[in-house]
């Protein structure tokens, strides 16, 4: 789990307890161990700390491809006709 600190907290750095360190607003931790998710939990319900949500990528398509007709289809359509559409 990621999240993004709201406020400067000081809080436990290793799984015993025996290191701290600062937690800094506005950066982004992953607390991806158990005990670091159960922590990450006390600071987003104590209002100290957001969800963090991935970067959203996008992908800008510039060429467009036409979709051509097979040759089958092109023979069908002499040989029955196009078909009318029903209103």
């Amino acid at each position: 789990m990621k999240i993004k600190m709201k406020t400067d907290v000081k809080a436990k750095a290793d799984e015993s307890g025996s290191m701290a360190m600062v937690y800094k607003a506005g950066t982004v931790y992953d607390m991806s161990a158990e005990w670091q998710m159960k922590m990450a939990t006390k600071f987003m319900n104590n209002g100290k700390a957001d969800k963090s949500v991935g970067a959203k990528s996008t992908k800008v398509i510039t060429d467009v491809e036409k979709k051509t007709t097979s040759v089958k289809k092109n023979i069908l359509k002499k040989v029955f006709g196009k078909k009318d559409k029903k209103k």
